[in-house]
């Protein structure tokens, strides 16, 4: 895993809400932390929930994960 120094990302390069999805809760916050979120400014936005995923490209709809729920959780860029 990279770090928020070796990624080099600035703060306008950032969107004003970030989605990390991952197989556990505590693996997406470690992806919070590790990348550092917090020190640019961002806030959990809701809860951190199990879903499933789809991707969607016209009339098709194929499951996202091999259709394995994942836990999706959200950032907001704090004003």
């Amino acid at each position: 895993m990279q770090t928020l120094s070796n990624d080099k990302i600035q703060q306008n390069e950032l969107g004003d809400t970030i989605t990390i999805i991952a197989p556990s809760v505590k693996e997406a916050m470690m992806q919070f932390k590790v990348r550092g979120l917090d020190v640019l400014g961002y806030a959990i936005a809701g809860k951190i929930v199990r879903q499933e995923f789809s991707l969607v490209g016209g009339s098709k709809s194929e499951p996202m994960f091999d259709g394995k729920p994942m836990f999706s959780a959200t950032w907001v860029r704090k004003a």
